[in-house]
């Protein structure tokens, strides 16, 4: 009996560790405060926030970080530091040196096996701010990245499209999360389009995935499926003009 319990015990707590990292995801906060989190910040936690930096050595010294400007639309990688703060921990760069930017960030995870099945995850990660119809066309593809959401400004609609090597991607499910409770779970159509309202003020979140059956191996680890997630961090100051 004491057996049994133990093993389900096991189950239970597997499967906590299992759902916590399904939920993490790749974000990036630009915060330009004089206290402890001044600077580009890249979480990989369940939102765009501090916490414990579990998963992050997976990232540290590997990913690929990008500030681009309309000055310099085509910058050198970087790579971030690591950061600590009391129990938390995430990777940080500098300061974008512009009010209109576009903060792009890929790390790739390795293999996770989700129950049966091995599945190797990369992250890309976005934030971009712009407060221009110009600036986003712009700024508004990360052409470096494999896995894109590109917004486009038509008026009173924001239009985002998911890319995947540059061509759209229809069908898949992209979830968006704003100000004033805004909640929705749309899939692209078959151009791999979203729309939506453009919020007065706040902020947008978006992330998205693509997945393919493509069984190989990364470093000696074995995998059935490869899966690539993406975050976008919008900011929406109110005064966006459109086109």
């Amino acid at each position: 009996m004491n057996q049994i319990i133990f093993r389900s015990a096991t189950v239970i707590a597997w499967l906590g560790i299992a759902a916590s990292v399904n939920a993490h995801y790749l974000w990036i906060a630009v915060d330009r405060e004089a206290d402890s989190r001044t600077g580009t910040n890249i979480y990989f936690e369940e939102a765009a926030r501090p916490g414990d930096g579990f998963y992050l050595d997976h990232f540290l010294g590997s990913s690929d970080v990008w500030i681009r400007t309309i000055e310099n639309p085509s910058p050198d990688a970087i790579k971030a530091d690591e950061v600590k703060d009391g129990e938390n921990r995430w990777m940080r760069v500098a300061v974008p040196p512009a009010d209109e930017y576009s903060v792009d960030a890929y790390g790739k995870f390795g293999v996770y096996a989700y129950g049966q099945t091995n599945v190797l995850l990369h992250y890309y990660a976005r934030n971009l701010s712009v407060q221009s119809h110009d600036a986003m066309h712009e700024l508004g593809r990360a052409e470096q990245m494999d896995l894109d959401l590109v917004p486009h400004d038509v008026g009173e609609l924001l239009e985002f499209t998911l890319l995947w090597k540059g061509k759209p991607v229809a069908d898949r499910m992209v979830f968006v999360r704003g100000p004033d409770g805004l909640r929705l779970n749309v899939k692209t159509d078959v151009d791999g389009r979203i729309e939506l309202q453009r919020p007065a003020s706040g902020r947008l979140t978006l992330r998205s995935s693509v997945e393919f059956s493509t069984p190989g191996k990364d470093n000696g680890e074995a995998y059935e499926k490869i899966r690539h997630n993406i975050t976008l961090v919008m900011p929406i100051d109110g005064t966006s003009e459109g086109p």
